[in-house]
């Protein structure tokens, strides 16, 4: 969504250590007004702490947080003024929807007839006005959810905080609720910032993704940017189902020429050689390259010129709906996987040349893993 620049939070050389173990390490990151920040990593890597620390709930062992350029470090929750959903939603089993609903309210002492308004016009929006004199315990999950969700948006906050709310939810509702939260939030127009372990839940919902392993970040850019230019070889192995294919390579110099050279391919790359040069690991490199990237050339005869080729032998067959997913065992052993459309038929065992452009192939720095842009 389009949304103003200005900057809502700032974290500022943020570290929480639990113990002598260090959960989030020197984190620094803007988060913008109105955007959709979605927090992306393995269990363990940091990104729940850093919402909790956000929301208050955790304090930081070093660093500074800011709301609207205001240090909050030190504010309790309630002062700051941020809804936090959590992964069960904690609704009040035994209280009526409208109580949940107004119960952050009356703790603020708002006055009824503003309590009544905010209520009913929140579930309105979210189409709760059915079940207002309904009691918590009674409801589905996804109506528990809206629940949850109209609950923080009635105390109008300024940044909704949501820990992986759609984790109890079945494959085919998840898939509903991700389109319905982001409806609501093109509505509402608030920003949220919201923490998952699910690839296609963050570059779904996501304006950016922070990618975090090991409680550092490994980069924060859009969709796009952490799926097509993946800045390190973490991000590179960790986001794509399958993940991209990453062939190490040496570099070599022949007859006044750069090479990236395999067992199994050579790719010429002279247009990169001051980029990889620059590297710290040399001659030795990471190529990547995605699965969907992979091409048959007798089955794209338009695109044969200038491509890398590599022989190979079908090791797996995955058939995925619309698509195949193909295991491939090149020369040398390296395996390599391809997703290519299922109106073709492969058989184990079968030979096949498989190809990519060189312009589409990333390179990466074994040393310190980062990409080579």
């Amino acid at each position: 969504m389009a949304h103003k620049e200005q900057v809502l939070i700032r974290l500022e050389g943020i570290t929480k250590e639990f113990n002598g173990t260090i959960a989030v390490q020197d984190l620094n990151l803007e988060i913008r007004e109105g955007e959709f920040l979605c927090f992306l990593g393995p269990s363990g890597c940091g990104k729940t702490t850093t919402l909790r620390m956000i929301a208050g709930l955790e304090r930081p062992t070093r660093g500074e947080i800011y709301l609207r350029d205001q240090r909050i470090t030190d504010w309790p929750p309630q002062r700051r003024n941020i809804g936090f959903m959590f992964q069960n939603y904690a609704l009040f089993q035994h209280m009526s929807v409208y109580d949940n609903l107004a119960f952050g309210l009356r703790v603020r002492r708002v006055p009824p007839t503003e309590i009544e308004r905010r209520v009913r016009a929140v579930a309105q929006a979210l189409e709760l006005e059915p079940v207002l004199n309904l009691r918590a315990s009674r409801l589905d999950l996804s109506t528990m959810q809206r629940v949850a969700l109209a609950r923080i948006l009635v105390i109008e906050p300024q940044v909704l905080l949501l820990d992986e709310p759609l984790n109890n939810f079945r494959p085919g509702l998840r898939e509903l609720m991700r389109a319905e939260l982001k409806r609501w939030q093109y509505q509402f127009g608030r920003t949220m910032v919201y923490v998952t372990h699910d690839q296609e839940e963050a570059l779904t919902l996501g304006d950016r993704v922070v990618v975090m392993n090991a409680g550092r970040v490994e980069q924060v850019g859009t969709p796009d940017e952490v799926y097509w230019r993946p800045a390190t070889l973490f991000v590179a192995g960790f986001i794509g189902r399958p993940p991209m294919n990453l062939i190490p390579v040496e570099y070599r110099i022949s007859e006044g020429h750069a090479f990236l050279i395999s067992p199994d391919f050579e790719m010429r790359v002279d247009e990169r050689r001051a980029l990889i040069e620059a590297s710290s690991f040399l001659p030795r490199l990471i190529l990547g390259i995605r699965p969907e990237q992979l091409l048959i050339p007798d089955l794209h005869a338009s695109s044969h010129e200038g491509l890398v080729r590599i022989p190979a032998k079908v090791d797996l067959v995955r058939p995925l709906g619309r698509k195949l997913i193909l295991d491939l065992k090149t020369r040398s052993g390296l395996l390599i996987q391809m997703v290519t459309p299922s109106t073709r038929r492969f058989a184990v065992g079968d030979d096949l040349e498989i190809a990519f452009h060189p312009h589409q192939a990333l390179l990466f720095d074994p040393h310190t893993g980062q990409g080579l842009y």
